[in-house]
């Protein structure tokens, strides 16, 4: 776990299209991020980020980017997309500060129910998930269809 120096300050902020190329990078380093060339391309990312402009942050310290989240809704339900930290800062709260201001926002909208999808062999992610009080679906499976 490293150990965030007292001068540097973690600062989130909405995510930009042009955090793309740090976020992917970060995202690549991420043990059990699932990624699609066909759903995280740039364009892509983009548009998530387009239409759901209040819902994407980074954080960063010292002007780095260390943690991602992708937050959109339909504008009934809201979902969770490619929560990152860096390993040099996991277990530091920066994921669950990340979290927070997602359902923050998408409450401040009226939206009152999130979901998250978890890899199956991602064990880290489950635990995670389970430890902020997100609960595992039994009663659904899900199925994807590339159009």
């Amino acid at each position: 776990m490293a150990i965030i120096n007292k001068d540097s300050q973690i600062l989130i902020r909405k995510m930009v299209a042009e955090d793309y190329p740090d976020a992917y990078a970060l995202w690549q380093k991420t043990p059990g991020m699932h990624l699609r060339e066909s759903e995280d391309s740039f364009e892509e990312i983009a548009r998530l980020i387009k239409f759901n402009p209040g819902f994407c942050f980074v954080a960063e310290i010292d002007q780095q980017i260390v943690g991602t989240i992708l937050g959109a809704t339909d504008g009934r339900r809201g979902k969770i997309y490619h929560l990152a930290v860096s390993t040099n800062y996991q277990h530091d709260g920066i994921g669950s500060q990340l979290v927070n201001k997602v359902i923050k926002e998408l409450q401040e909208v009226g939206i009152h129910k999130i979901s998250v999808v978890v890899m199956i062999n991602n064990q880290a992610g489950k635990l995670f998930w389970q430890k902020l009080k997100f609960a595992k679906r039994t009663d659904i499976e899900h199925f994807d269809k590339i159009i």
